[in-house]
């Protein structure tokens, strides 16, 4: 149960990532368009109170944005929409499963001499289902459905060096807060949390490089370096009326590297892999890869 209301936010957080990744593909088009992604990756999660877990996750999320006339640089707007699922691994054979519907809204603007906001707003139903290993090696199982909400802003400069290099770099701030729930198995047992919350601040750096290609295309490969604080400090659980603190406080440093290829004026491919790992949570890898199709 602990787990299960600890790794609402995580989700939330990667379902977004595979957003944020290509946010800048959107800026840079500026013209109508729509993507796809899939995604998935691993994480390794301790909370303050000491309850470990291990989590996979895959997904696939979809959107469609145009742009909308402003006076200095230009804006896009858009929508999102998306599913993911996630197995969550406890010791002594306790497991749980979270499935993830979510729709949201996003908006980038970028200004004439490189500057950039972006935003997004998500609205998440989780269905937890929990398979719970009990000291008598009997099994109980249980399951609850709650909503989580939040939002997500990021500023920063697209530089472009020599060589056809450019600098980007960001600071990012991001926040979701997911219903409290009971939880109650079928021996009787329950568990009940208040609700859970996620405050996310980042900043950080992506180096590429612009190469054109002879058949007219475009690659852009890119690695990406940022460092991370997690704010929320207390997420408390009650489990049969003992309290216990389900937070994932603390900073963590990421890497990441990835290309895109432009295949016609129309159609771009694209894909990226990352690591991250901080003081209770670390994620040996995630992928993705997706496509935009401009309109």
């Amino acid at each position: 149960a602990l787990a299960l209301y600890s790794a609402a936010p995580a989700i939330w957080m990667s379902e977004l990532s595979t957003l944020r990744s290509r946010m800048g593909e959107v800026r840079a088009s500026g013209q109508a368009g729509g993507w796809m992604r899939a995604y998935g990756s691993r994480l390794n999660a301790t909370t303050s109170d000491g309850v470990d877990y291990r989590q996979k996750q895959s997904g696939l999320s979809l959107g469609a944005d145009a742009p909308v006339e402003v006076s200095n640089g230009r804006l896009l707007v858009g929508v999102l929409g998306g599913y993911s699922t996630s197995d969550l691994d406890l010791s002594r054979g306790t497991t749980g499963k979270v499935a993830s519907y979510y729709a949201g809204a996003y908006g980038t603007w970028l200004s004439d001499d490189g500057y950039y906001v972006d935003g997004v707003l998500k609205l998440n139903r989780f269905r937890n289902k929990a398979d719970v290993a009990m000291s008598d090696a009997s099994k109980a199982k249980g399951d609850y459905g709650n909503t989580g909400v939040g939002g997500w802003v990021e500023v920063g400069r697209h530089i472009k060096l020599a060589d056809d290099y450019f600098l980007e770099p960001f600071a990012q701030l991001s926040s979701v807060v997911v219903q409290g729930q009971e939880l109650r198995l079928d021996n009787g047992m329950k568990a009940k949390n208040a609700r859970t919350r996620s405050v996310l601040g980042k900043v950080g750096t992506s180096l590429g490089r612009t190469v054109a290609l002879k058949d007219g295309g475009v690659l852009q490969p890119y690695v990406r370096v940022a460092v991370a604080q997690e704010f929320s400090r207390r997420n408390e659980v009650k489990a049969n009326d003992v309290k216990f603190d389900n937070s994932l406080f603390g900073s963590r440093g990421e890497l990441g590297a990835g290309v895109s290829v432009s295949l016609s004026e129309r159609l771009k491919l694209h894909a990226d892999v990352d690591y991250m790992k901080g003081q209770h949570i670390e994620q040996p890898w995630g992928a993705n890869v997706g496509l935009r199709l401009t309109f």
